[in-house]
């Protein structure tokens, strides 16, 4: 499921052209996607930093934002 999380996430990033107006929040966004991304890959190859359930509420906090930010431009373009 966290994978599923982190791929919709990296879709929803490729889908909206710009994600976050500020250069600050988007920045922060990025570095806590590539962090998440990095203790994924660390979880599942070598070993268990985090809990599977805390790992996928993490992911899920991460990815909120840009499913927020879709919704509101698909709401403004009708």
């Amino acid at each position: 499921m966290t994978f599923w999380m982190i791929m919709m996430g990296l879709f929803l990033l490729i889908l909206l052209e710009k994600p976050f107006e500020k250069r600050s929040s988007g920045l922060l966004f990025l570095i806590s996607y590539l962090l998440l991304i990095a203790i994924y890959v660390i979880q599942t190859t070598f070993v268990e930093l985090v809990p599977d359930g805390f790992l996928m509420m993490i992911a899920a906090v991460v990815v909120f934002p840009l499913f927020v930010r879709l919704v509101t431009s698909l709401r403004d373009r009708t």
